[in-house]
């Protein structure tokens, strides 16, 4: 999502609601999914800003591919 510096930065629900839009998913589960990860990284969807976004998305997918790769690793064990 870009933005150009003569367009104001979108507030925290329009994001919100871009990013639920072009994930393709059902938008209740993926509204309620990142939902439920913006409270578990502190984040307020009201005043949310691009970067804090950004900023939880790498911590989620951090967690997921740390939590991926355990579960592999203990399939093979």
């Amino acid at each position: 999502m870009e933005f150009s510096e003569s367009q104001a930065e979108p507030n925290g629900q329009d994001l919100i609601q871009k990013l639920v839009t072009l994930t393709g998913l059902p938008e209740i589960w993926a509204r309620q999914e990142l939902d439920d990860v913006l409270n578990h990284y502190g984040q307020s969807p009201k005043n949310l800003t691009l970067d804090q976004l950004r900023e939880v998305l790498i911590a989620y997918l951090e967690a997921t591919q740390a939590e991926l790769a355990a579960a592999d690793g203990a399939l093979t064990e």
